[in-house]
């Protein structure tokens, strides 16, 4: 019974996806702004944002995929905040995030 308790818990583990924390921008202001200063404070989400991106340390960006942007955009909808931080969990498929939950803090 302990072994497959073990086994159980190893599965559950596994079964959970990576965690990302950093900040929730507007992907598509960000791709017209990338290389520039400015872009961090002029892309701030808004309520008309569609596509997001999570800005990690070090400036790294992966875009949300198309579930990840539909939770970002609920989640908006129960915030008045501006500058969000974010913790998303998923997969990471290429330059993408496959979402499977996002908190904004």
């Amino acid at each position: 019974m302990k072994k497959f308790a073990v086994i159980f818990v190893m599965a559950a583990v596994f079964g959970f996806g990576e965690t990302w924390t950093g900040k929730l921008v507007d992907a598509s202001c960000r791709a017209t702004t990338e290389g520039t200063d400015s872009f961090t404070a002029s892309c701030a989400v808004t309520g008309e944002t569609h596509l997001f991106a999570l800005e990690l340390p070090g400036a790294k960006v992966l875009n949300l995929d198309a579930a990840g942007n539909e939770k970002a955009a609920n989640a908006l909808k129960n915030t008045q905040k501006t500058d969000l931080r974010a913790t998303v969990t998923g997969s990471l498929d290429g330059k993408f995030l496959k979402v499977e939950s996002i908190e904004i803090q």
